[in-house]
């Protein structure tokens, strides 16, 4: 039984880091220049939930885009993402890693109760029912963020639009010690050449030691492990000088992170910078270029979820990661927003009675000219 846990653990892990850095490239390339940071993770627990209303090709592209193969079933699916979720809550990892998940339901929506049972069942879903047109649901959505990333990030949603009926969210908290510590005494002043090639100060941290490491033919990288476990660790790739960050991403995968992992010890000089970013986006336009268009707009098909029209209208997800001489602290909110199609009526206004016609200068209100027109014949 621990092996066949342990195998579906690991194939949820796969499909998750496949979707990720598919992501990561979407992303990346729409923010040359800039610092992107997402929690691939994050993303594939919240869509996953999500995936259990999708039916027809909507299932289908989700499933896709996720990375899990086409004779997987929804169960086979929660099954494995269960798998996960049990191993990353190890009490043994020597550092405070959490994941939370819950959902948000309009109180007047009548949604499928098999759906939140298996959503409960294998994501361990909190699941509330609230008036989406009080203003305090938002407070409480934003709170329940604000609490499971520690106040990392305090918000992931701004208001509740009328069309809304539910979301669905994700969110992981890490927080660790490295499990041999830089020397804060030992840190340096520096210049960071940064993307569009201009000087930026930073801070760089200083250790040499036995640490694990791994090239390739255009990059180096070095893992560093947290706690007494070391199983949860930092990954820093840094590719070759002369190449292209963006060039590098296109290429990467995961056979990168694979070489690292089993990856030998030998002495390292290394000179990292302290570095802390967040990142806010909605994930819809990277999504949608990954093959998941058909359930981001009207005509999806997520009847699993209720009978109604409905679709995914917002995938927000708000990332941040500080790390320094100590060690590192990382959060994520991902919240998958489901609407109803608003069926839009085609109103008729056959004007074939007396009617009242104005004139109003919209910018001052002014009424220039008011009457009544009995009939349009002089």
């Amino acid at each position: 039984m621990e092996t066949t846990t342990k195998t579906s653990a690991n194939a949820a892990a796969q499909s998750t880091t496949n979707f990720g850095l598919s992501l990561f490239k979407a992303e990346a390339r729409q923010n040359k220049g800039s610092n992107v940071l997402i929690s691939p993770a994050s993303v594939a627990v919240a869509l996953s939930m999500t995936l259990n209303g999708a039916r027809s090709t909507t299932l289908e592209a989700m499933k896709s885009t996720l990375g899990f193969g086409a004779d997987e079933t929804i169960e086979t699916i929660n099954a494995s993402m269960e798998a996960l979720l049990t191993a990353l809550a190890d009490p043994n990892s020597g550092v405070e890693l959490t994941v939370a998940n819950a959902i948000w339901a309009e109180q007047s929506m009548k949604f499928d109760p098999a759906f939140v049972e298996r959503v409960v069942a294998s994501y361990k879903a909190r699941v509330t029912a609230a008036d989406f047109a009080d203003p305090g649901t938002v407070d409480a959505i934003n709170g329940w963020a604000d609490e499971n990333t520690k106040g990392k990030i305090p918000t992931i949603i701004k208001n509740i639009s009328p069309d809304m009926v539910m979301f669905l969210l994700n969110a992981i908290y890490f927080k660790g010690k490295w499990s041999t510590q830089f020397d804060k005494a030992a840190s340096t002043p520096g210049q960071f050449k940064a993307e569009d090639g201009s000087d930026v100060p930073a801070t760089y941290m200083n250790r040499e030691d036995d640490m694990r490491f791994s090239r390739g033919k255009d990059y180096q990288a070095v893992a560093l492990p947290f706690g007494d476990s070391k199983r949860v660790a930092l990954y820093v790739v840094l590719p070759n000088e002369g190449v292209d960050i963006n060039e590098f991403i296109e290429g990467i995968d995961a056979s990168v992170f694979d070489k690292l992992k089993s990856g030998w010890e030998t002495e390292v000089n290394l000179r990292l910078p302290r570095f802390e970013t967040e990142y806010d986006v909605d994930l819809k336009e990277s999504l949608a270029a990954l093959g998941m268009e058909e359930a981001l707009n009207p005509g999806a098909d997520l009847t699993g979820l209720a009978d109604a029209s409905m679709y995914i209208s917002m995938v927000k997800h708000k990332t941040y990661a500080k790390f320094d001489e100590e060690g590192g602290e990382a959060a994520a909110v991902t919240a998958v927003g489901i609407a109803l199609e608003c069926v839009r009526m085609t109103q008729q206004v056959n004007v074939n009675r007396p009617f009242v016609a104005a004139l109003v200068d919209e910018v001052s209100g002014a009424l220039l000219f008011v009457g009544k027109v009995a009939t349009p014949n002089k």
